[in-house]
């Protein structure tokens, strides 16, 4: 198994613990040869959490051991007392890292912080504990389907965007064409007779983005006409139409709510959306990342389940906005 594809596995279930705890963590994953695989800091979490974390993943890679279970063994007259002083300071002995082997061989140490020690335990105990089985089918969203008129002028098109060509296929009266935005996990695929669709019936495909001005910019660059970029006046996604649509990024450029739009040539429409902090289902006090209106529906969301959960109904999952919106009307 790869190790970064592995340790990112263990990263995402600890993380899903904490959000579910509602206590944000850091998590750090360092080898057996002392180089970090993988830090990630949740929103919400202490910035110490960072520092502590990475100890802790350093210790458990590199002694093989829970953090926990070491406390007792570097206490003075122990055999492994001469350890805490080494290092420069780098090992830890407070619960909350945890070797990680892959076939029974050590290969990574994991290291959490942001709570309270009995938390980080807890929180990376069961992240650390294999998932039961599910009859749920996991469903990724990896191919979109659009219908073009001209695949070799779509094709054009989107090598100008500096997108990945995948596949060019010709068959029979039949032509497949694959695309991959830069960083997607999922690609789009036109050509000819892969579709029934009209032509341009595709509207409003999301592409995700760190900074809209900077995914403008490119556009403008490459000599793609792209929209100015907008804003809802409602705080949430935004309106189809142009009555509540206000010019200009969001003006304290919170996360999820500045827009920009362009075209394709047959009139497929994509949505630059800029996000810069994700939601968990979970706002902290104080957290400003998102709009007001954004904030009020995540927490009488949260508010909402717990009362369900306090009232014995069996629910799974969260609030997640990172998801294809589907509308009517």
């Amino acid at each position: 198994m790869d190790l970064l594809t592995y340790t990112k596995t263990i990263a995402d279930r600890i993380e899903a613990q904490a959000a579910q705890a509602k206590v944000p963590m850091a998590v750090c994953i360092i080898d057996i040869h002392g180089n970090i695989i993988l830090k990630h800091r949740m929103n919400g979490a202490p910035t110490f959490s960072l520092e502590l974390s990475e100890r802790k993943a350093y210790t458990s890679a590199l002694v093989g051991l829970r953090t926990a279970d070491l406390s007792p063994l570097v206490q003075p007259g122990q055999a492994l007392f001469p350890l805490m002083g080494v290092a420069g300071g780098r090992f830890c002995s407070m619960g909350g890292g945890a070797p990680l082997k892959i076939d029974g061989q050590l290969v990574a140490g994991v290291g959490i912080s942001g709570g309270t020690v009995d938390q980080d335990v807890e929180i990376l105990e069961a992240g650390l504990r294999e998932p039961a089985a599910s009859d749920t089918v996991k469903m990724n969203i990896e191919v979109i389907v659009l219908p073009v008129a001209d695949a070799d002028r779509a094709k054009r098109f989107y090598d100008d965007l500096g997108w990945r060509l995948d596949l060019d296929y010709s068959g029979d009266d039949y032509r497949v064409i694959q695309f991959t935005p830069p960083g997607s996990g999922c690609s789009i695929i036109f050509g000819k007779n892969v579709t029934t669709a009209l032509p341009g019936s595709v509207q409003g495909l999301h592409l995700i983005v760190s900074d809209i001005m900077t995914a403008r910019n490119e556009l403008d660059r490459r000599g793609i006409a792209v929209s100015d970029a907008f804003h809802d006046s409602g705080g949430i996604f935004h309106h189809a139409g142009s009555g509540a649509l206000a010019a200009g990024s969001n003006p304290q450029r919170k996360s999820y709510a500045s827009y920009a739009t362009f075209s394709d040539p047959d009139g497929n429409s994509w949505v630059f959306q800029e996000i810069t902090a994700r939601l968990t289902g979970h706002i902290e006090d104080g957290d400003e990342s998102f709009t007001p209106e954004l904030t009020d529906v995540v927490r009488r969301a949260e508010a909402g389940q717990r009362t369900r959960d306090g009232a014995g109904e069996k629910v799974s999952g969260g609030l997640n906005l990172n998801s294809i919106m589907v509308a009517a009307g």
